[in-house]
């Protein structure tokens, strides 16, 4: 079971005074699942919430002044989530993989399109390519309703073309050796925002893992 965030714990990790005096947060790992308290940081900058319970994009939209935005890891299921950020005009730098709407075959192509001032989606730059790519075939609502319906898990598929793989990789999904090299980045750019009590708990972790 999840739990909201709360003034306090907001408070007591940003150091900051108020909840409007919020410019950057890191609460990664927390099992956090209600985040109506983002009403009242409206001048948060940079939010970092991976690894917890978060379904719904929809109260991040009252952060106008957000410019990035770290949500690894969460249980964001419909891609279609996205369209509460459509009007967060500073938001430059997202991360949704390992939330089930990134199993979506559309998940790259479509928040590209819907988020046109975003310059890297997932540790990898938005390229003026796929911004083109992307902007000669916007969707009519109704074919997004098609085209993002949930993938039956049972239904078989055919083996992956050579092309289909290299194309995969490129929109960000990790396979072999660049999965590997995707999560390192992420601990690494994980790790630059922590305090020394989140170091301190890493590193336990870490210890345990080595031991067994």
């Amino acid at each position: 079971m999840g739990k909201p965030l709360t003034e306090e714990l907001v408070l007591s990790r940003s150091k900051a005074e108020s909840l409007d005096s919020v410019k950057n947060l890191n609460l990664w790992g927390n099992d956090i699942d209600d985040v109506r308290i983002l009403r009242d940081m409206p001048n948060v900058e940079v939010l970092s919430l991976s690894v917890n319970k978060i379904s719904s994009l929809r109260e991040f939209r009252n952060c106008q002044k957000l410019a990035e935005l770290y949500l690894r890891k969460n249980l964001i299921a419909d891609v279609s989530e996205i369209r509460y950020l459509q009007n967060l005009p500073n938001l430059k730098v997202l991360w949704l993989w390992d939330n089930p709407c990134a199993e979506n075959p559309n998940y790259r192509q479509y928040i590209i399109s819907h988020l046109p001032n975003l310059s890297k989606l997932d540790n990898q730059a938005v390229t003026p390519e796929e911004r083109n790519s992307v902007g000669d075939q916007q969707p009519s609502p109704s074919q997004n309703a098609q085209n993002l319906a949930p993938i039956k898990k049972e239904e078989p598929k055919r083996p992956a073309t050579s092309s289909e793989s290299r194309n995969r990789v490129k929109r960000g999904k990790p396979e072999g050796e660049s999965r590997s090299e995707n999560i390192l980045c992420a601990v690494l750019a994980l790790l630059k925002e922590l305090d020394e009590a989140g170091l301190e708990i890493v590193k336990r972790d870490i210890e345990r893992k080595l031991n067994r």
